[in-house]
């Protein structure tokens, strides 16, 4: 890591230790400068103000919560010990970093339009984790029940998220992750029994799995090591994709157009070609 990107994350730091303990708007660029002992100059290099630093925060939280669930995925071969230990990651996670969860919880920043796309972005992201779990652990034959799955799974942990942050509850996050794993047995194989039919029929465009590809390349290249002009006009290309997915009629040759700037960035080219694939 750089020096520079050193600077930046003592500043996502340490403003999140503040907002929690003062909240967001009682806390100046000054005190949170102060903090992160760089000079007020340091900050506006990274953040025009306050409000964008939120976007940083919500990045910064996503990146070390997918980037650990990501490790600790690849060291097991059992989908099902996979997933333990990613609920166990989540789970450590939310302890040790409450007052950032707390800060997000408490409702003080105003909710515009960039917000919401960020926590639409979150919801995106946590429907495919959950189905990709869930297909891997139940198997071709419960495809029909993904959907559902994926969303009482995530109702389930974020309920105990929910609990360990806000209630200050404290107790072993391997018991609690499976705990889960069970209780989701119990849910998942019950609605194979009984022959249930799904609740979801159809998903909204934004949860359809083109969306979500998309999501996944946008997610890749906000997180590139190394960004460029390349790379801004990738950014570009994959949002007004996603635009164009929302339409009831889509271009052809939109789609293609911006699928070749995408795929200029080497590390999106596999799921640029899964894209291609989907859509014919």
């Amino acid at each position: 890591m750089t020096e520079l990107k050193d600077k930046k994350t003592e500043i996502i730091e340490a403003s999140i230790e503040l907002f929690a303990k003062k909240g967001f708007h009682t806390t100046s660029v000054q005190e949170i400068v102060n903090k992160a002992n760089v000079a007020k100059g340091s900050f506006y290099t990274y953040f025009q103000s306050k409000n964008e630093l939120i976007f940083s925060i919500y990045t910064y939280y996503s990146s070390l919560t997918q980037n650990k669930m990501d490790q600790v995925k690849e060291r097991f071969d059992d989908p099902r010990e996979a997933f333990k230990k990613q609920l166990e990651i989540f789970f450590e996670l939310l302890k040790s970093n409450k007052s950032l969860i707390v800060m997000l919880m408490q409702g003080q920043i105003s909710i515009d339009k960039d917000i919401e796309s960020l926590i639409q972005q979150s919801k995106q992201r946590n429907f495919k984790w959950a189905k990709e779990n869930l297909a891997a652990i139940y198997g071709e034959d419960f495809q029909p029940y993904l959907n559902d799955a994926a969303i009482l799974l995530n109702g389930i942990v974020n309920g105990y998220a929910s609990w360990l942050v806000g209630d200050n509850a404290d107790f072993e996050t391997d018991r609690l992750a499976a705990f889960t794993v069970k209780r989701l047995d119990d849910v998942c194989y019950g609605m194979q029994q009984q022959n249930e039919e799904p609740m979801i029929q159809e998903l909204p465009d934004y949860l359809q799995e083109r969306s979500l590809i998309a999501q996944e390349i946008e997610w890749k290249l906000s997180n590139e090591v190394e960004s460029n002009e390349t790379t801004e006009k990738a950014i570009e290309a994959i949002q007004v994709l996603q635009e164009e997915f929302q339409k009831e009629q889509t271009q052809s040759v939109v789609i293609q157009s911006m699928l070749q700037l995408v795929e200029e960035v080497e590390s999106t080219r596999t799921e640029v070609n899964r894209l291609r694939r989907l859509i014919g």
